[in-house]
């Protein structure tokens, strides 16, 4: 791989990835800790992800409660889309133009401001729905700057052997949070109230913030000289250049897009099974909690012959495992097949992280990694509107069913274009 070059072709593929590859798996994941700005950031996102996804079934518990309606939280993941899917692309071009670090701060800085603000406004019982679709733009906005600082700040602070390990554990860290996370939030609900539940995600972003001030200053190199709207556009033009780059993330979006499940959540929990808030935070759990065990399995595994294969594999059963969630006859039920959700999904996102950073120039990795957060993070935002009209007309059953049937099929749409059967064959991460 050339960096600095923003084509890679499939000869050099062939050739470098496999090599990458072998000395990625002589590691196991967990080792990548010992690098002390990489164990830094780990720590310091580890602390700030949990009040995130506290905040999360926070948020989707008030507005189910104060509406009664399965569209208003849908409209949940249209207030965070919006923003993040409208602003990400700058903000990967300020990511590669600037002190990475520095931007982190920024970003859990304003964050915490918003959530103070939701703080006081529900201890002083002036909250409503507009107000928290308000924060919820708000937080979209600041991620769309914070998520291509994360992304592009992990090959910084790593060797380029240790990439997919790299990537292997902020996979588990997030997948560990978000059983961490809804299990705190639901039980904060029910015992000392929503407030409180907002108040702990305010008093993590401290955590981030701290670790990056630590963290060694990294020197950026500056982006290509050309107009701001260049700059913007530039990882979508590497993008169209690279079909292996862009057809997963297409894949990824096509998915989340149609199934996003987890706006159905708090109707299983409250209306179907009946279990109230601890039940959606076991609920939101459980595809954590499979994630968590994939992402170990993954980390352990030797060299993966064809991850394209298996990624388009793990998205289909993923598919399958909603189909299951809305069939269920009882929680338990739901919560095997949640978890065969998350287990399926890291063995989609590893490797598509890992082969997309790898075929990615470091001065092009800030604006990459940001329309990657378009694809893979915009469109479960937009799959829980998606997912909550349907749940309006039909019920969440067979919204459930119905758009896991939809995530399974688009999945194999896509996986039978030539870029995808090519690398099928080529590419190994």
């Amino acid at each position: 791989m050339v960096v600095g070059s923003e084509r890679l072709d499939v000869t050099e593929r062939e050739t470098i990835l496999p090599a990458l590859s072998a000395i990625e798996h002589r590691r196991n994941a967990l080792a990548t800790l010992r690098h002390r700005d990489f164990r830094l950031l780990w720590i310091g996102q580890l602390i700030s992800v949990v009040g995130d996804q506290i905040q999360v079934v926070a948020i989707a518990w008030h507005i189910y409660v104060l509406t009664g309606s399965a569209l208003q939280l849908g409209l949940v993941g249209l207030a965070r889309a919006v923003p993040y899917m409208t602003l990400t692309m700058v903000g990967g071009a300020v990511a590669d133009s600037m002190d990475r670090r520095r931007m982190l701060v920024w970003t859990q800085a304003f964050q915490m401001i918003v959530s103070g603000w939701l703080v006081y406004a529900t201890f002083s019982g002036n909250v409503n729905a507009g107000i928290l679709y308000v924060v919820t733009f708000l937080g979209g906005a600041a991620q769309a700057f914070d998520q291509p600082a994360r992304g592009a700040l992990v090959p910084n602070v790593i060797p380029p052997e240790e990439l997919s390990n790299g990537f292997a554990m902020m996979t588990l860290l997030r997948n560990t949070t978000m059983i961490i996370g809804p299990g705190i939030g639901g039980v904060l609900i029910a015992t000392v109230g929503l407030s409180w539940s907002y108040a702990a995600n305010g008093i993590s972003f401290l955590g981030l913030m701290a670790a990056v001030l630590l963290m060694t200053p990294i020197r950026v190199r500056p982006a290509a000289s050309g107009n701001n709207w260049d700059k913007v556009v530039g990882g979508l033009r590497f993008a169209l250049a690279q079909p292996l780059v862009l057809m997963p993330l297409l894949i990824d979006f096509a998915t989340r897009i149609s199934g996003g499940s987890r706006a159905l959540l708090p109707i299983f929990a409250k209306d179907i099974f009946k279990v109230g808030p601890q039940g959606l935070g076991w609920m939101n759990s459980a595809p954590a909690a499979g994630a968590v065990i994939g992402g170990l399995l993954l980390g352990s595994a030797g060299p993966l012959a064809r991850p394209l294969m298996l990624m388009v594999t793990a998205y289909v059963v993923e598919g399958l495992s909603l189909v299951g969630v809305g069939l269920s006859p009882n929680l338990y039920v739901a919560l095997g097949a949640l978890l065969v959700m998350g287990f399926c999904g890291v063995f989609a996102e590893v490797p598509r992280n890992t082969v997309v950073q790898m075929l990615t120039p470091d001065e092009l990795r800030g604006r990459v990694t940001a329309l990657a957060s378009i694809f893979t993070s915009g469109g479960p935002m937009l799959g829980q509107l998606d997912a909550g009209a349907v749940a309006t007309v039909v019920g969440a059953p067979i919204a459930a069913v119905l758009c896991g049937s939809a995530m399974a099929l688009a999945t194999i749409v896509l996986a039978l274009s030539p870029s995808m059967r090519k690398g099928y064959q080529t590419v190994q991460a």
